[in-house]
């Protein structure tokens, strides 16, 4: 939806429609925690990471210091990322962020009691229920359409418009018969009735298991699972026990929660990284622009992606950018 709403408002004189079998708040972004944190999935350049997560970051600090932040769903955090292991490196996206400062031996310990090292910065949550809802209106409200209907076949939509953006997600794997995409299951928990206003996050270096506590608004996300090529999306009851007990022993004020929900949802991920680029195969005189493969981290690149998706849209269009286009 945020390539939507900034090509209907970047660029003159086009007719953006949005097409998809379903919507929010049926969408496996609606269960995202939203907490802007980039790494960068399988084969992706962390150049293109660094590029979209920092348009992205800096769009969401505008919003959460904006009158919109509530509507939007936007607020700011503090993240403290704690280790079991000594770092060997520090993520090369912290270099954008605000508040960044590297914790020692003792602040880790402070932090929590198996922490041997650590980091922390000042980043945003940008809950898509609540987010996802906002920016529909706001596209809707500038012109956009709308419309429920299960795509099949691009070569269709190139018959009726003059340029066609793909971002199907998961489903890419069947439309464009891309069998590098694969779902990435998440399991968390939501819970409320509880003042966490903090993000914590644990990474245990002996399994690769992770534990993560994200504040929202009127919830907090508990996790989680990542689990490549699986597909299934039932609530995993061992799992479930493993989040609750160790995001309890990494954040005690949870121990009082109230269980909201639990959610499963599958990551669109792709073995040979992001793909954001454009498509002349489909069609002589209409290109296609694919826009998928974001895997866990859709929310910290989004802003940034459609940002680049406009200006491939403006190469693309230039022959007939003072007219009037349909995408």
């Amino acid at each position: 939806m945020s390539c939507a709403y900034r090509l209907q408002t970047e660029l003159p004189n086009v007719q953006v429609t949005v097409m998809s079998d379903d919507f929010t708040p049926n969408l496996t972004s609606d269960g995202s925690g939203g907490l802007w944190a980039p790494y960068a999935p399988f084969g992706t350049d962390p150049a293109k990471i660094r590029k979209w997560g920092n348009s992205t970051y800096q769009y969401l600090k505008c919003l959460a210091l904006s009158p919109e932040s509530l509507k939007a769903g936007v607020s700011c955090v503090r993240a403290y990322f704690l280790r079991t292991v000594p770092l060997q490196e520090i993520p090369s996206y912290t270099r954008n962020v605000e508040h960044f400062r590297r914790m020692t031996k003792e602040e880790a310990r402070n932090m929590h009691s198996s922490a041997v090292d650590g980091y922390s910065y000042s980043t945003f949550t940008c809950e898509p229920k609540i987010y996802l809802p906002w920016i529909t209106g706001k596209f809707t409200r500038t012109g956009g359409k709308v419309i429920k209907r299960r795509i099949s076949d691009l070569n269709e939509l190139c018959q009726q418009f003059d340029l066609v953006v793909n971002c199907s997600g998961l489903g890419a794997g069947e439309l464009v018969d891309d069998h590098d995409v694969l779902p990435v299951k998440g399991q968390v928990i939501k819970v409320k009735d509880v003042n966490v206003v903090r993000f914590k996050h644990c990474l245990f270096n002996e399994d690769r298991s992770e534990t993560y506590v994200i504040p929202g608004i009127n919830t907090a996300t508990l996790g989680g699972t990542y689990e490549y090529g699986v597909g299934d999306s039932k609530v995993d009851e061992g799992e479930r026990k493993r989040i609750m007990d160790m995001c309890c022993w990494l954040e005690p004020a949870l121990k009082n929660c109230t269980v909201e929900k639990d959610w499963v949802g599958l990551r669109p991920a792709r073995k040979s990284g992001i793909r954001l680029e454009g498509d002349s195969t489909y069609h002589s005189t209409v290109e296609v622009i694919h826009n998928y493969g974001h895997g866990g981290i859709g929310v910290t690149l989004h802003w940034g992606c459609a940002a680049e998706v406009v200006t491939k849209a403006i190469k693309s269009l230039h022959i007939t950018y003072n007219l009037t286009s349909k995408l």
